[in-house]
């Protein structure tokens, strides 16, 4: 019989395969790749209204759209999306970012069809695990990286 354990595995993974994050941690782009994506997010945060409204967006007058969470998208936490805001109140918040997103950003017209809209709610709901992230890093997030909510 063996009074001798194996020896322990080395956890530590490859050595000397990966550089240090440093500015880069963001998909790997670097300096100016964060900079970009700061500016990116300040602009998500003025999201919450449109002062530009034209006559022909009163197709939105629909009570679905109406927002009544009163606290602006950059102030909102994930925490408060998944505990605080009812269903009603994310589908309009998620109708208003994505709609924001898809025309300001990459040039669409009008509402995303509200089950595109649903996902989108979905999906906020899925990628909002860090309860103090706000609602502008999460939807930029996952708007960025989900090509199938582009127009």
């Amino acid at each position: 019989m063996k009074d001798k354990l194996p020896p322990a595995p080395n956890l530590s993974g490859p050595e000397g395969t990966k550089k240090p994050l440093g500015c880069g941690a963001i998909s790997g782009l670097g300096c100016l790749g964060v900079v970009v994506v700061i500016v990116l997010i300040s602009v998500f945060s003025t999201l919450g209204g449109d002062d530009d409204e034209r006559t022909d967006d009163v197709e939105v007058a629909s009570s679905r759209y109406t927002q009544t969470w009163s606290q602006s998208f950059a102030e909102t936490s994930c925490n408060e999306w998944n505990l605080e805001m009812t269903s009603a109140q994310q589908f309009a918040a998620a109708a208003d970012i994505l709609t924001s997103a898809r025309n300001k950003i990459d040039g669409g017209v009008g509402l995303p069809p509200d089950t595109l809209t649903s996902e989108f709610q979905a999906g906020v709901t899925n990628v909002c695990i860090i309860p103090t992230m706000t609602l502008t890093d999460a939807t930029f997030g996952l708007y960025t990286t989900e090509p199938r909510f582009h127009p």
